[in-house]
Parts: C-alpha cells; sequence; structure tokens
C-alpha cells in the first residue's frame, strides 16, 4: 500500500525548495533582532520620507519589504553618503 508523504516533510522540502532558490538569485533571508524603539524609528522615517503610509505600517510584510529595500539602497551608495 502506498503511504502519503507527511505534511511535516513536504513543508520542509518545500522551505528547502524556496531556499535554493533565492540562493539562485543571490537573495539570503537574514534574520535580524532589532530593537523596538529603532524599529518604530525607522519605520517614522519611511513614513516621513513617503515610502510607507501610516496605513501600511500595520501591514508587516509591507514594512519588511521597504525596510529590506531601503537597506539595499544604503548597501549600494553608502560610499558616496560617507563622503558628504
Amino acid at each position: 500500500m502506498l503511504q502519503k508523504t507527511p505534511r511535516h516533510v513536504l513543508a520542509r522540502r518545500e522551505r528547502s525548495r524556496r531556499s535554493r532558490a533565492r540562493r539562485r538569485k543571490g537573495v539570503r533571508v537574514w534574520p535580524i533582532e532589532l530593537p523596538d524603539e529603532a524599529a518604530g524609528n525607522m519605520i517614522t522615517a519611511l513614513v516621513h520620507l513617503g515610502r510607507l503610509t501610516e496605513a501600511e505600517t500595520s501591514d508587516l510584510r509591507r514594512v519588511v519589504e521597504e525596510l529590506a529595500r531601503q537597506l539595499v539602497w544604503w548597501g549600494e551608495h553608502w560610499r558616496e553618503l560617507r563622503r558628504r
């Protein structure tokens, strides 16, 4: 009799597949811990700069997406900013 693969095994395989796909694209997931005050200040700055709306601040995925975009930008331009 053919047995079904357990859900947790399928889920693990799917996570591994997504991880390999990200690595092929040159992307990594970086779990970081931020103090609440620092995160709040960064979110406030993104709203002030027009990168997020007040409504979007309650959407964690949207906030993470914009923080990642900001970090990528900073990583590409930090040398120019240092010269100012």
